[in-house]
């Protein structure tokens, strides 16, 4: 039964990454050379697991098996694994495994990624030649004759001796070495603009870590696996956030760069899909103040630009939230009290590295309008008296309509005939959510799967009201009130997640309204079917109680993270539109499942 189980579930995988090409197999390549597979490739848990043979046929290690022992020796390590044990031991030093060794087809396999990252190689998707492509990098791809010169690490050498510094020490990388070194670092890029952006032009690397250091402020980067010598400064005047950019060799396997900030402030690094990283630094906030009228009421503040601004609602005491996204507050918290208008206090705070937290505890209902700005750097919030749905409603009335016109679509009756569902593809416009290693951004998997599952749920016979059918920006004030105006019985949110270490978290979860029954047996279905469907780890279902289009909502909730689109193995899933369609199609089960046992 397990054998045949495999086979079952190797057909759904391929029909998922090649809808149209459902006979074809997933192909193998060690830089340039294909791997003559016995047997198609499977993915077990969201990873890929490849025979251990190739690593002995096309990586020139030495292999040997047992019953149940696997010993891969290489010039530089030994990674000793088990048959259905999850840990795995290199050089001595134990590590978990997220999928243990099999036997299946009379071959055993184990996963790639892992023995992949123990030996600084990369594992990407080629959709040219449909496969799997294990290399050095996109300019120095392995071959059988290139593999023993290309992936010798280089010996241990002692550190140069410095001036003593609080800059951290790097851990010792994993590191590709070249027969002669060569500058993998071509050019050091400030493009500035309001979130200050740096470019680091990089022909190879194996990995960074970076570090966030005070006294003075600065932000340091050490680049692994990077050859050549350090570039002159980059001096940056006129600027608020950075002063100047250094770069040195730490040591030789390590690049050290240096951004010499003006102030302490968060930031985002994103590896771009055709090599180099980018550094993002967080808008600045400077000046936040409540300014009241007889008529109006307005938060005043001063900023590098205007960030995404997201509201939650909350009670006893009533507050209004905001969380400016990407923001660093860079001057002193404080909570205060104002009385002016409906606001009691105010206060601010640095919620997150990457989140501004405003809260105005008022005494009625107070909900935000569109930004805008006044002068370079100068931006007013004004506040609408009254609630979101009272405020979305307004705002209409500004526009000249008092709703949206709906195409009128014809009635299919099906077993889920008179049910009115919210698709809300999370993110979207001026908004990418998250983006993965490859440049996908989240916006666009969002609205493909949304689109799946709305044609599912009409095919159904249910009314089905999108959000957003396009790549558009759709506040998460309107979202939920798309839901009041359509009087819909449940709201199913579509995201693909991310997590603070990248790429290391992986699988499905769902979240659901805290403390309302119906939201969390609607996430426990979708949730059940969803894995089923897809075969990810079955991470979650949680109540959360800060999320706009939550507590705005009075119907069933739901947010579904479908994958982690920052891991590069399910980021590959989520960018194939087999796998779009099988994902809304497990989340579809869930919603009829749900619909028709809380009929009864």
């Amino acid at each position: 039964m397990k054998r045949v189980a495999l086979i079952l579930f190797f057909l759904i995988l391929i029909i998922m990454i090649y809808p149209s090409q459902s006979d074809a197999a997933l192909r193998l390549f060690v830089g340039q050379d294909e791997v003559a597979l016995k047997n198609s490739l499977v993915m077990i848990n969201g990873n890929f697991m490849i025979p251990v043979s190739v690593f002995a046929d096309y990586l020139g290690a030495e292999v040997k098996t047992t019953e149940q022992d696997i010993e891969m020796v290489f010039s530089d390590q030994t990674i000793l694994m088990q048959l259905e044990d999850e840990s795995a031991q290199v050089d001595g030093k134990p590590y978990k495994l997220e999928v243990a060794p099999q036997l299946i087809e009379g071959e055993i396999v184990v996963p790639v990624r892992f023995i992949a990252n123990r030996l600084g190689l990369s594992l990407v998707f080629d959709q040219d030649i449909m496969g799997l492509r294990l290399e050095a990098s996109k300019e120095k791809p392995l071959s059988e004759s290139s593999f023993t010169s290309s992936l010798i690490r280089q010996p241990a050498v002692s550190k140069p001796e410095e001036p003593a510094s609080d800059e951290p020490q790097p851990p010792e990388p994993i590191v590709i070495h070249h027969p002669e070194e060569e500058q993998d670092l071509k050019d050091i890029i400030f493009m500035g603009g309001p979130r200050s952006r740096v470019f680091l032009d990089l022909k190879s690397y194996t990995g960074y870590q970076t570090y966030l250091l005070t006294e003075p402020d600065r932000l340091v980067v050490d680049l692994y696996g990077v050859g050549g010598d350090a570039l002159p400064t980059v001096e940056v005047s006129g600027h608020p956030v950075v002063s100047s950019i250094r770069s040195s060799r730490f040591d030789e396997q390590t690049m050290r760069i240096v951004c010499d900030l003006k102030g302490s402030t968060g930031y985002r690094v994103n590896p771009w899909p055709e090599g180099g990283l980018e550094i993002e630094f967080n808008f600045q906030l400077t000046t936040i103040e409540l300014r009241a009228s007889e008529d109006d009421l307005c938060l005043y503040f001063q900023a590098s630009a205007a960030p995404v601004i997201e509201a939650v609602y909350l009670e006893n005491p009533l507050r209004l939230v905001l969380d400016l996204q990407e923001t660093t507050l860079m001057l002193s918290s404080f909570d205060k009290a104002v009385n002016q208008g409906r606001v009691e206090r105010l206060r601010a705070s640095q919620h997150t590295p990457a989140v501004t937290r405003v809260v105005l505890q008022v005494t009625e209902p107070v909900a935000p309008l569109p930004l805008e700005q006044l002068d370079e750097g100068e931006f007013i919030l004004p506040l609408f008296l009254g609630t979101a749905s009272e405020a979305h409603a307004y705002l209409a009335r500004l526009q000249g309509h008092t709703e949206p016109e709906l195409a009128e679509e014809p009635i299919i009756e099906g077993e889920l005939s008179g049910l009115t569902v919210v698709v809300d593809p999370g993110h979207g416009g001026s908004d990418p959510g998250t983006i993965g290693h490859q440049g996908t951004f989240e916006k666009d998997i969002n609205l493909a799967i949304g689109l799946y599952l709305g044609d599912l749920l009409r095919q159904a016979g249910a009314k089905v009201v999108y959000t957003r059918e396009s790549d558009v920006y759709v506040s998460i004030f309107e979202r939920p009130a798309i839901a009041a105006e359509a009087k819909a019985d449940m709201f199913v949110s579509i995201h693909a997640n991310s997590h603070i270490k990248r790429g290391t978290a992986r699988g499905t979860e769902t979240l659901y309204r805290a403390h309302d029954p119906a939201s969390e047996l609607l996430a426990r279905a979708v949730q059940d079917e969803l894995v089923q469907a897809i075969t990810l780890v079955n991470r979650r279902t949680w109540g959360r109680e800060d999320l706009a289009v939550f507590n705005q909502t009075k119907m069933p909730a739901i947010m579904v993270e479908v994958g982690f689109l920052d891991h590069p193995d399910e980021e590959i899933l989520l960018l194939a539109p087999g796998f779009q369609r099988v994902a809304a199609q497990g989340i579809y089960n869930g919603i009829k499942r749900f619909y028709l046992e809380f009929k009864q």
